[in-house]
């Protein structure tokens, strides 16, 4: 997994290549792919998620807030946004600079349908290197931010939200025929000089028994 979320951002950064897996490398050769980047928040639902473990797994709208105005302008442009029938799998999650009261209260009383972690601390501005928030980062199943912005409007989501679609080349598993990604693929396998990708490892496993069998199909 290789992380890239080092992100000088200013009011605006577009089709950023990788970030470096530990929070504090500013460039993404700085850091080995082996080490793992950790960050845990609580969520409002009372689970804890880690969102270092999600980066290079799923595509993200990840948004930066606090509980001012602007804040919750850009908290609700992404709830409409999340709840646009937008065709693609993006994980949408808040991460509010506050306590789990206030967290609660926010999503609450902005009625936020996505996932909601507090942030206290603000442990997510320093993983990102952001200066002030709100701010939206876009990061696609590679891990690599396709956008990021300030100036945040359902509009603006929506259109990352494309960003974070065209970055994953559609694909046809040779078994069942169900389209996939690279990135969300669940395994692949050469044959042929060619690379071919599967929803499930039950038909990576069938096609490897009888390749030709699938291909003449």
């Amino acid at each position: 997994m290789k992380l890239v979320l080092a992100l000088g951002i200013a009011a605006m950064v577009s089709a950023v290549p990788a970030l470096a897996q530990c929070g504090g490398c500013a460039n993404s050769a700085g850091c080995g792919a082996s080490q793992t980047m950790s960050l845990k928040l609580a969520a409002v639902s009372g689970d804890t998620l880690d969102l270092g473990m999600l980066v290079g797994k799923h595509p993200l709208v990840l948004l930066v807030a606090g509980t001012d105005k602007l804040s919750k302008a850009a908290a609700l442009a992404v709830q409409q946004a999340f709840a646009h029938d937008h065709g693609q799998p993006a994980k949408f999650i808040g991460v509010i600079n506050a306590g789990m009261k206030t967290t609660k209260n926010v999503a609450r009383g902005w009625k936020l349908g996505y996932t909601v972690l507090a942030d206290p601390d603000k442990k997510a501005m320093s993983w990102l290197k952001v200066s002030g928030v709100p701010r939206v980062v876009f990061v696609s199943a590679a891990g690599r931010v396709v956008k990021a912005e300030s100036a945040i409007a359902t509009a603006s989501v929506l259109e990352g939200l494309k960003a974070l679609a065209q970055t994953e080349e559609k694909l046809v598993d040779p078994v069942c025929g169900m389209t996939v990604t690279k990135e969300g693929a669940a395994g692949s396998y050469s044959f042929g000089g060619k690379t071919y990708y599967f929803c499930n490892s039950a038909c990576k496993d069938s096609f490897i028994k009888s390749p030709e069998k699938y291909l003449s199909q």
